[in-house]
């Protein structure tokens, strides 16, 4: 049992990192907006600050909203089935609050003021080759700011851990690597092995015990390479391999996908048999499939970079390995669906905005889990991995499953963990509805656009994909403004406006009680107040990335010295090109021996024996993943770059 003071531990831990993701939404949210909007040439941002906006709004919404708000409630969940919080688990819980909070300010930091546009995943080498827009002082923050994100994973972890191998347990062995079984259902395996006195472990109490320990394993491997990024800002004679570095940035990768969905499963487990009045349908099956997730979420990791696949190489056999155990990864999914699914089906189901937002994130976990089976098949994801059809799933899986996990989970907990009453109901069913609504159409035509080719992390599409681009932008707008009356309805609430909280027999919580029409009143003034401001505050952040946007791109134009003589105005230096592809950080994304360069994330360029003009078509345009370098490089800067490319690449 837990007494009242460590409920109040853990739901003060809760709370704080609830608010602190919410707030932490609403930014990147904006961001997203700005960016969508750019794309359909509605207010079109400077290419650079795009993807310092798309950097920011990835890691933002991602770890900093939706990964914060779970690991936050995994502490209320633990208190809910008896697991306290305590000690050392109490101080690494506070440390990491203090930890994601810094480093998601310092993010914010380096993208939105030092410019800083690696993207979100940062793939190396290129965070170290700005090409002019941005500089070493803004890759090494970035690289601080993710450190300290990354080690606040591990000490949630280390805390996690700490709480459910402790007293609580109630396992008979004194074992670590025995009580670390008990807490991952092995016990509904093997109850002799595994035993425990004088109850079995709770099912919300096993994912987030699998997770904490593979979240440790894959995430101390980043921390190094972070370092070494950080160092190599200043001292560029330090590096490492471009192909391992990417492997090692994806062995955190994936799981870190899990552990915004492994908690997500806790909370699923807590709830949904509070609403469904039954006791968790099925559960000694999924055992078995969190067994087997402890062991392949951190051998999965190759499907991201089924790209780099040149056949008979040990990365292409690695590749075709873990397309397998990508899809052993199903089971936990598929069984905790069933199992949840026949918890809900012919049960007296308690139908409020918290459980429909939890069962519409159901449904978005199906979804986003089927479009998965796209990406994890090497023979398809080879068509599809740069395209927007990757950006539809994972907004699928981010928003339609882990966020309506957390909106419905905030409904429901937060008058339990405030003992205030929800502010409006009704403002809750428009925000649950009107946000899977409008993210099932935007996130529809990405997946759409992705079939059709559309290139992902474009600043400019090309203008085919324009029309349902600009179709998109009214759910955009729909999608965001859906948000307000969330964030009203959790402000009014904190704020005691909905009254005394109160629950039923099952625990969950009773809609504020008020005088009868004295709701349309409140709820018509906060939504006018809010959408007002917010619609303020819009314009003018609007106003301020435009301004900036539209100011001079001095300082943004690489500079090379070129070799003076020689060469006419049609014709480019081999020399001074060789300089230009440098700088430019050209070979961070290509292999060419010229240039002693070995970058893997576009293609080899070596023994191709391109004509000079297509070269010059390609760095002065772009395709595919390539960007356009006009605007960042001088006309004679592309001649010469281009000649010494169609000169190198026929060697």
């Amino acid at each position: 049992m837990i007494d009242e003071r460590g409920r109040d531990v853990a739901r003060a831990l809760a709370l704080w990192y609830t608010v602190a993701a919410t707030a932490i939404l609403a930014v990147s949210g904006l961001l997203g907006v700005l960016m969508r909007d750019s794309q359909a040439g509605l207010g079109r941002l400077r290419p650079d600050f795009f993807y310092a906006i798309m950097t920011a709004h990835g890691l933002g919404a991602f770890l900093g909203w939706a990964g914060f708000a779970v690991m936050g409630l995994a502490w209320w969940v633990l208190a809910s089935v008896g697991f306290p919080v305590r000690g050392a688990g109490l101080l690494l819980a506070r440390l990491t609050w203090w930890l994601m909070v810094t480093g998601v300010l310092g993010i914010v930091v380096s993208t939105l003021l030092l410019d800083f546009g690696a993207s979100w995943v940062f793939l190396y080498p290129l965070p170290l080759h700005g090409a002019g827009a941005w500089g070493e002082w803004a890759t090494a923050v970035f690289s601080a700011s993710a450190l300290l994100a990354g080690l606040a994973i591990v000490t949630w972890c280390l805390g996690i851990l700490h709480t459910v191998l402790g007293p609580a347990l109630h396992a008979v062995s004194r074992n670590w690597a025995n009580r670390y079984g008990v807490a991952i259902g092995l016990g509904y395996l093997w109850p002799r092995r595994f035993a425990t006195n004088p109850v079995p472990v709770a099912y919300p109490v096993i994912p987030l015990a699998v997770i904490a320990l593979d979240m440790i394993v894959a995430t101390l491997p980043l921390a190094v390479l972070l370092v070494i990024q950080l160092v190599q800002a200043f001292a560029p004679s330090v590096s490492v391999d471009p192909l391992l570095a990417k492997n090692v940035l994806w062995w955190f990768g994936h799981p870190v996908v899990y552990l915004l969905l492994f908690p997500a499963a806790a909370l699923y487990y807590l709830l949904v048999p509070r609403y469904a009045g039954r006791p968790l349908v099925a559960g000694n099956v999924i055992a078995l499939a969190w067994g087997i997730a402890a062991i392949a979420n951190v051998v999965v990791w190759a499907h991201h970079v089924y790209l780099d696949y040149p056949e008979g190489s040990v990365q292409g056999a690695i590749n075709t390995a873990m397309q397998p155990t990508t899809f052993a990864l199903v089971l936990p999914s598929a069984l905790s669906l069933y199992s949840l699914g026949f918890t809900i089906y012919r049960s007296s189901f308690r139908w409020t905005p918290a459980s429909t937002a939890l069962f519409l994130g159901l449904v978005g976990w199906l979804l986003a889990g089927l479009s998965g089976i796209v990406n994890a098949t090497i023979a398809l994801d080879v068509a599809v991995h740069n395209t927007l059809w990757i950006v539809g799933h994972f907004h699928h899986m981010a928003l339609l499953n882990i966020g309506l996990l957390v909106f419905g989970a905030t409904y429901a907990l937060l008058p339990e963990l405030t003992g205030k009453a929800l502010y409006s109901e009704r403002l809750a069913w428009t925000h649950v509805w009107l946000t899977f609504s409008s993210g099932m159409v935007v996130f529809g035509l990405w997946l759409v656009q992705g079939l059709n080719g559309a290139p992902r992390r474009f600043a400019v599409l090309p203008h085919e994909y324009d029309t349902l681009t600009r179709v998109s932008i009214p759910f955009v707008f729909v999608l965001a403004l859906a948000q307000a009356p969330f964030f009203w309805n959790v402000l009014q609430t904190l704020r005691g406006k909905g009254g005394v909280a109160t629950f039923d027999e099952r625990g969950i919580p009773e809609p504020a009680r008020r005088p009868a029409g004295a709701w349309t009143v409140t709820a018509l003034e906060g939504a006018i107040v809010l959408v007002s401001l917010g619609l303020a505050f819009a314009v003018g952040v609007a106003g301020f990335f435009l301004g900036r946007d539209s100011r001079a791109p001095a300082g943004h134009t690489v500079t090379v010295t070129v070799t003076s003589g020689g060469t006419g105005a049609a014709a480019g230096d081999t020399a001074a090109g060789a300089r230009v592809f440098a700088s430019a950080g050209c070979g961070a994304c290509h292999t060419l021996a010229a240039a002693g360069s070995k970058g893997t994330v576009g293609p080899r360029l070596d023994g191709r024996a391109l004509a000079v003009s297509l070269v010059e078509d390609r760095v002065r345009n772009g395709k595919g993943a390539m960007p356009s370098f006009e605007g960042r490089l001088s006309e004679r800067q592309i001649r010469d770059v281009a000649a010494f490319v169609a000169q190198g690449s026929g060697q």
